[in-house]
């Protein structure tokens, strides 16, 4: 297990920004976790998991509480069936794949798409790991994971390994009971059914072809910055606001998608901060509608 002291965290995070964590620990594999888990519930003390840490903003004071990774040394997939390595569907058709939640949502939709397996194509471009996207129920251009998930290996506070069916999360819009149950997750099982290789290539490319007409994706971000309005889009209400461009220090609303803000260079966690609070004020005001904050905050602003 590896254990760091003032661990910067622009280092960890998609934003670039951020000060350090007190203690960074990398377990190595799953039983350290689960151990570690065990151990830090014991003592009371507090800790937040980070994967690709895509999805987060943290203070530029840094952090407090321990910050676990779950990331490479958590790595892997595999076949269900057929002894992990062969496909090896059921009576129905359905292949299922398990994928440990440091591995990459990206990785494992291309696992999927390499054997010909169809589901996950529209999750190719999420950034972030299994675990991380389990957690908020992650999606894009109709896909969730909710769609694809089947049942979810999780650490319990005392340190325990469960399985839970995909349905006791409760699943829905950016939301799993995982956070209020202080469950970590360890490993997602996915079912999907075979489909056209060519196919399910084809659609990859034109998902990622769009995010790169239409996304910043060249740019320091946490992807969407706000969860979807009910009847909206996010970047529709920011544009109407006249907020493309619109910038703090160096926090911006990118020009290419008003959804998402980008360190555009040299941005502090405070700018990127600021910025958000200021286009969730605009929108409020002028088009009667309250943007959520996708992004997850860590210490104090």
């Amino acid at each position: 297990m590896k254990v760091l002291k003032n661990e910067p965290m622009d280092k960890h995070t998609s934003f670039r920004v951020g000060g350090p964590a007190k203690v960074y620990v990398v377990p190595e594999d799953e039983y350290e976790l689960m151990k570690l888990i065990e151990f830090l519930h014991s003592e009371k003390l507090l800790y937040n998991i980070i994967g690709n840490g895509t999805n987060l903003l943290v203070s530029d004071e840094g952090v407090d509480s321990i910050v676990i990774e779950i990331g490479k040394s958590l790595d892997g997939i595999e076949f269900v069936a057929g002894g992990g390595k062969e496909e090896c569907a059921d009576a129905d058709g359905i292949y299922r794949i398990r994928a440990l939640a440091g591995t990459s949502l990206g990785k494992t939709a291309q696992f999927a798409a390499n054997h010909s397996l169809t589901g996950m194509e529209a999750l190719r471009g999420i950034p972030g790991t299994v675990g991380g996207a389990v957690t908020m129920n992650a999606g894009a251009y109709g896909t969730e994971m909710c769609d694809v998930l089947e049942s979810v290996e999780v650490i319990t506070k005392d340190g325990k390994l469960k399985e839970l069916p995909a349905g006791e999360l409760k699943l829905s819009y950016r939301y799993s009971v995982v956070p209020e149950e202080g469950y970590v997750v360890a490993a997602a099982t996915f079912a999907l059914k075979k489909g056209d290789k060519k196919a399910i290539e084809a659609e990859m490319a034109d998902y990622q072809q769009r995010r790169k007409d239409k996304q910043p994706i060249e740019k320091f971000s946490a992807g969407s910055t706000f969860k979807r309005p009910e009847g909206h889009f996010a970047g529709k209400l920011i544009e109407d606001c006249g907020l493309r461009g619109f910038r703090h220090g160096g926090a911006q609303v990118s020009e290419k998608h008003c959804g998402f803000v980008i360190n555009d260079g040299g941005a502090r966690a405070a700018d990127v901060y600021w910025l958000i609070a200021e286009i969730r004020k605009r929108v409020l005001m002028e088009q009667g509608v309250e943007l959520t904050p996708e992004v997850k905050l860590w210490g104090s602003f």
